[in-house]
């Protein structure tokens, strides 16, 4: 499985020195959540500021999980993100609900696994890269990896956080008790990156 043609010029890092706003979403269970909060870990380990805001009640069990991130050097004065610089989406619920809360020019990763943008949705786009996350973490032996690719992908292609501290996070988050399934983490993420760098004007 290969990523499609990014069209991201210099848009996709313009953002890297000062407040960055996001929004996750996808299905519960896809890990949406926990990749929101391993930004944020991985935010602070940096000496950033970082706010997260999920999604909680019926909306996660059913329907779409999302969360709002807030990255900034500064004091965040707002943790909620009516506009984002960047969206990453993994389903095409999730995309009809917030494919319009990205700003111009702002970052689109998708899982095209789950998302079919079209062709206007794809025009609309100018910084676009989607991957079949879904699928390659499923070749990698476990679907429940795929939100890690993703982050692996976001985190290159922003620059936002340094990726030793998203690998960090991760060691925190799951722990020594789950050994093997970090190391499955582990090479998820570098996969993520590896596609995120082979993409065209990386």
């Amino acid at each position: 499985m290969t990523a499609s043609a990014d069209r991201s010029g210099a848009g996709p890092s313009a953002n890297a020195g000062g407040e960055h706003r996001l929004i996750v979403a996808g299905s519960g269970g896809q890990g949406i959540l926990t990749l929101g909060k391993l930004l944020c870990m991985a935010a602070m380990s940096d000496g950033k500021k970082a706010t997260y805001l999920p999604a909680y009640g019926p909306e996660v069990r059913g329907g779409t999980a999302n969360c709002q991130v807030v990255i900034s050097p500064d004091v965040i004065y707002s943790p909620l993100v009516e506009l984002a610089d960047s969206l990453i989406i993994f389903n095409q619920l999730s995309y009809e609900r917030f494919g319009g809360a990205l700003r111009d020019g702002g970052l689109m990763l998708v899982n095209s696994s789950g998302v079919d943008l079209g062709t206007e949705g794809e025009r609309r786009c100018t910084a676009l890269l989607a991957l079949p996350a879904t699928e390659l973490a499923a070749e990698m032996g476990d679907v429940r990896v795929a939100n890690i690719i993703m982050l692996g992908a976001f985190v290159t292609i922003r620059k936002l956080v340094a990726e030793q501290s998203c690998l960090a996070a991760l060691s925190d988050l799951l722990g020594q008790r789950k050994a093997a399934l970090l190391q499955l983490n582990q090479r998820a993420f570098a996969r993520g990156t590896e596609l995120a760098r082979r993409r065209p004007s990386a």
